[in-house]
């Protein structure tokens, strides 16, 4: 949560900008990221094609603040845009969520790590945490060196975002892991990228063999991600009230929202036309069972996208508000989070169900979505078990909890 400054000295706040178009943009991608999407699979990183059309309509930097030529959207706007691409490609939607978010995440820094990431236009960023590389202090700035495994958009952006612990540091040092803003070309990435599911993501290993970075170009836990500094210039956007982890926790799950629904679209596409082996139903639609089905997925996704849709509206609130987001809420929002990880899963598998073994071909779409859905719901915000304890622990005040407030 960013530090609120006085009005007397802050910049003029600004509201949200206009997502119309990106949203329509988006939606018209869909016919491209579907042809574009197995080449992708095979090249495991977006294709060239896909790699201009996002950067043509300007849907990578959505989320980055206006002052710095970004849209300055609200995160459900984001949500909706998120949900268009991840019909198209989940591979691609993620893409985006990520450069999306880390380059957000990178417009609450300092005056000076803003200016030099974005002051002679909209540079893409993004990079990983953990498992954290070691910055050793030397005059001037830091010797980095570390390995990030799941560096997802590498092959879309300028900087790297890696995290790091401090090594032999003498002054203040707060728990947790401190940020470094990297060229991607002093790093040697390495091809890792070998999954079942998001192959399209090339998110291969980036990795630092002693980087110098100046003192200017790390954010250190003691002034972490939306920490207002006296007279500070690069503030006042809605964006810069947000917490880090719950934003980018909420709007992950619209593309997967998204890649479910272009599923049930698809199954429901067939329902009319294809029978039901071993029964004398000459069409799906036939059964009642079947329909009943498709009813209660189609009910599923609809309550995820009002969760989701909850989950976003109230970053939103937060944004525009500039209040804080006590713990009470916090838990709470991560456990609806975890109500749409469920819905979604649960959707699937019974889509899958109802398309039948020849819905597992590698020449079948739905595979793809099924296989990249997985992976995407696994990610470590995404657990459900971890979300509910989270949730039970400050509901019953056991503490301590499992993980720190700002972590959530």
């Amino acid at each position: 949560m960013a530090t609120v400054t006085s009005l007397e000295t802050a910049p003029s706040r600004t509201g949200f900008g206009d997502a119309t178009a990106f949203i329509e943009r988006a939606r018209a991608l869909r016919p491209l990221l579907q042809k574009e999407a197995p080449e992708g699979e095979r090249l495991r990183s977006p294709t060239p094609a896909v790699d201009k059309a996002l950067k043509d309509n300007k849907l990578l930097t959505v989320l980055l603040p206006q002052r710095w030529g970004g849209g300055g959207i609200s995160m459900s706007d984001f949500a909706r845009m998120q949900i268009e691409l991840g019909k198209g490609d989940p591979s691609i939607s993620w893409v985006s969520q990520i450069v999306n978010g880390t380059t957000w995440v990178a417009s609450l820094t300092s005056d000076a790590i803003q200016e030099t990431l974005f002051g002679e236009g909209p540079k893409l960023v993004c990079g990983a945490y953990n498992p954290p590389g070691k910055a050793r202090k030397v005059e001037g700035g830091w010797i980095v060196n570390g390995s990030w495994p799941y560096t997802s958009g590498s092959r879309q952006c300028y900087w790297a975002q890696p995290g790091v612990v401090l090594e032999g540091y003498d002054g203040p040092v707060v728990p947790g892991i401190n940020m470094v803003y990297i060229p991607f070309h002093q790093l040697e990435m390495k091809d890792t990228w070998y999954m079942t599911g998001m192959q399209g993501t090339g998110s291969d290993t980036s990795i630092a063999k002693d980087v110098f970075v100046p003192d200017h170009m790390m954010v250190m836990m003691d002034k972490p991600f939306g920490y207002v500094e006296p007279g500070k210039k690069h503030w006042g956007a809605p964006s810069d009230n947000l917490p880090v982890v719950p934003t980018v926790r909420a709007t992950g799950l619209a593309q997967l929202v998204g890649a479910a629904e272009a599923m049930l679209e698809i199954v429901e596409a067939d329902a009319p036309k294809k029978p039901i082996v071993t029964t004398t139903y000459k069409t799906r639609t036939e059964s009642g069972a079947l329909v009943h089905e498709l009813g209660r997925v189609a009910a599923q996704l609809d309550t995820a996208r009002t969760l989701l849709f909850s989950a976003t509206g109230l970053l939103d609130e937060i944004a525009l508000s500039g209040r804080e987001f006590p713990i009470e809420e916090r838990g709470r929002h991560k456990a609806q989070c975890a109500q749409i990880v469920e819905l979604v899963h649960n959707s699937i598998e019974s889509i899958m169900f109802i398309a039948g073994s020849s819905a597992f071909a590698l020449s079948n779409p739905l595979s793809r979505y099924w296989k990249d859905i997985h992976v995407g719901l696994r990610h470590i915000t995404n657990v459900p078990m971890l979300s509910y304890e989270i949730y039970g622990r400050d509901r019953m005040g056991v503490k301590p909890n499992i993980s720190p407030p700002g972590a959530y």
